[in-house]
């Protein structure tokens, strides 16, 4: 007899099972796919490598083990697949049979390995390394001899502006080079070594001479952010060569079956404030030329954007091109799904493939049988192997990795459209709490990060855990984020708090109307990142939310460009004014400077070890809202960084989300208002 659905609970974080990166072998006959999962076990987040046969067999496991295995590439013939792992406790090259067999690691480097492509004959591979700092190597040899001190350095000398990234801590000293590796021997070679510069992304032309990468190389990259362009150097070695285009940012390429061509996204000026420009498809020759914009046409980012907190923001595939060379086939953010389109190379006319509600979390084609695999998520499902065929694009579901939702109560939310201020159309959703007798039951806005991504229809774990438990969550996509016109994107340029903090509050009060079932008097508000920001904002500006809950968030802007991994990344933004020549600028758009207005109980919750948005954020708001006595709490999560709420140690995430819950029960459990 079937078990009786139960509600979704804050531990499922153990069950989800999140399909990534997919690649079809060169036959047909089967889909590599890289499936995260955290282990209850270990306390760790697990990725092993699944293969699935495109006839409908049953998937198996293809790779085992506690480390983390990833970036799947099938050889040319289809024999073997290379994949990067650190089960031998480094990021290293292995191989392994693709009918199946024992893992064979092909490097032993000992440093870092972020990406790898095969040579078009099979012979070689090129990969991206940096060695491991010999400080760092000198300690782990100490602390294997059991010397004292090896624990941590003596001191940290620093000399470049871009030291630290969110998620990975102090950045080597070395720089990210393209090596070649024998693939039967294992043997390797640096093919690039200047030592000013990275480089990334590798791919061979279609005739094995060159190697095209990205990389910064001017005078001072770690200031010059945006300026990544094409290079390339011959497989045999040289001399790096410019692929010329514009000066905007040229990322995410791809080679056309000819070696003729590049398609790559990006935009035309570097200049630009950043997370203010849709990323658009280009074209240009192979050698360097100026470049056509191929979905001109398209008034939306050629990316994927969509977040939560199950795949976090999925990666974003290359172009892939049509075996004729004249399609290139791309995804695109737009209204709350990450769709895939085409445009032909001529014709520029772009035109949607697969635009099924939900999130291509990433994707590969098959042309001869005219079969698009892709790992999608929904509304329902955090994502599942999918096959996409015919004209109509049906899907096919080849995968139950998250089978295990039968067993639970996933609640649909009501998507809808609304006007902002100034007649702009705006979209939101609203996810019904479950409902006790019939009173009326509490509700919690919240507000996503970036802010240039967008909500969309995908399963959202905690907004489930949420509604599980009474709270009806209401969320959109306000003024500033991605999936709508370029207007909507731009607007609040240098303008944090404004036409986005309008957008939030009709959105609420447009979201009350359509919900009678909610208890007006109990509003909570919570967000992480710039959500954060956006709360603390919304709690210096309004009382008609009577708890909030801010997640790593941005308190004061003065502090946040000095001490973010690239803060000053940021300065363009707020309408290029250095901080310390426009003080008065910066703090008229920080939430601190309008903590003396706040009355709302607040849950501050932040990682000890976030680089994006430092815990000095949350130290500040904390401070000042203790010495005013509104009543608060701050929570610090030890050991993790930016993105655990997606990606964090699985027990720390499930006790997260019952704080949260534990704190809207305190404070919306009725209607009083607080002292």
């Amino acid at each position: 007899m079937p078990r009786r659905p139960v509600p979704v609970q804050a531990d499922d974080v153990y069950r989800i099972q999140q399909p990534s990166e997919c690649r079809v072998s060169p036959d047909g006959a089967r889909v590599a796919v890289v499936v995260g999962r955290p282990d209850k076990e270990t306390l760790k987040n697990l990725s092993h490598i699944w293969m699935v046969p495109t006839d409908g067999g049953p998937p198996r496991q293809f790779t085992q083990g506690k480390g983390g295995d990833s970036r799947p590439r099938f050889s040319p013939d289809g024999r073997t697949l290379a994949f990067i792992s650190a089960r031998s406790g480094k990021s290293e090259v292995w191989t392994m049979p693709t009918d199946g067999g024992e893992a064979r690691q092909l490097t032993k480097l000992g440093g870092l390995i972020a990406d790898l492509a095969f040579s078009p004959d099979g012979r070689k591979l090129a990969i991206v390394y940096v060695p491991q700092d010999p400080d760092a190597k000198e300690r782990e040899e100490k602390k294997k001899r059991g010397e004292p001190g090896a624990d941590s350095p003596r001191v940290r000398a620093i000399t470049r502006l871009f030291y630290k990234l969110d998620g990975m801590g102090f950045i080597p000293k070395g720089r990210f080079h393209i090596w070649l590796v024998d693939v039967e021997t294992g043997k390797a070679r640096p093919l690039t070594s200047d030592d000013r510069y990275d480089e990334s992304s590798p791919t061979w032309s279609p005739d094995g001479r060159w190697i095209y990468f990205n990389s910064n190389r001017t005078a001072d990259p770690d200031f010059d952010l945006e300026r990544v362009f094409i290079w390339r150097i011959r497989a045999r070695g040289g001399e790096v060569e410019p692929v010329r285009t514009f000066d905007g940012p040229s990322t995410t390429f791809s080679l056309s079956p000819d070696g003729k061509w590049i398609a790559f996204l990006g935009y035309d000026d570097a200049d630009a404030p950043w997370n203010t420009r849709h990323t658009k498809l280009w074209l240009a020759p192979a050698t360097g030329g100026r470049p056509v914009e191929l979905a001109g046409s398209l008034d939306r980012g050629c990316e994927n954007s969509t977040i939560n907190d199950t795949f976090g923001t999925g990666s974003t595939p290359p172009p892939v091109w049509s075996p004729d060379g004249q399609w290139i086939y791309f995804v695109v953010s737009s209204e709350g799904s990450t769709e895939l389109w085409r445009t032909h190379i001529r014709r520029r006319k772009p035109a949607r493939v697969i635009g099924r509600p939900g999130v291509i979390v990433h994707y590969d084609i098959h042309f001869p049988t005219r079969t698009v695999y892709a790992s999608f998520a929904d509304t329902r499902t955090p994502g599942e192997l999918c096959a996409f065929t015919g004209r109509g694009m049906t899907a096919r579901t080849l995968t139950a990795f998250n089978k295990w939702l039968d067993e639970r109560i996933v609640i649909q939310p009501e998507e809808f459209w609304f006007e902002g201020k100034g007649r702009h159309r705006l979209q939101g959703w609203i996810l019904p709490g479950r409902r006790r007798g019939g009173s009326k039951g509490p509700a919690v806005l919240y507000i996503h990060g970036g802010p240039a991504t967008q909500y969309g229809r995908a399963f959202f774990h905690e907004f489930q855990v949420l509604a599980a438990k009474g709270y009806t969550v209401i969320y959109s996509n306000p003024r500033g984020g991605t999936g709508y016109s370029q207007k909507h994107l731009a607007a609040i340029f240098d303008a944090w708090g404004t036409v986005d903090y309008d957008d939030l509050m009709r959105f609420t009060d447009e979201a009350l109307r359509r919900s009678p079932h909610v208890d007006r008097r109990r509003l909570g508000v919570a967000g992480g990142s710039y959500g954060g920001f956006m709360t603390n904002w919304i709690i210096g500006h309004t009382t008609r939310f009577r708890a909030a809950v801010t997640s790593r968030s941005v308190v004061n802007l003065m502090s946040f460009v000095g001490s973010s991994d690239f803060g000053h990344a940021w300065w363009r933004v707020f309408g290029g004014k250095i901080a310390w020549r426009d003080p008065a600028h910066y703090l008229s758009m920080s939430p601190i400077a309008y903590v003396d207005a706040v009355r709302t109980p607040t849950l501050i919750e932040h990682q000890e070890r976030d680089d994006r948005c430092p815990i000095e954020q949350a130290e500040q708001l904390f401070a000042a809202l203790k010495a005013r006595g509104v009543p608060v709490e701050f929570h610090r999560y030890p050991d993790e960084s930016h993105g655990m709420s997606r990606g964090g140690r699985p027990d720390r995430r499930i006790e997260r989300l019952e704080r949260i819950t534990g704190w809207f029960d305190r404070w919306l459990a009725n209607a009083r208002k607080p002292r």
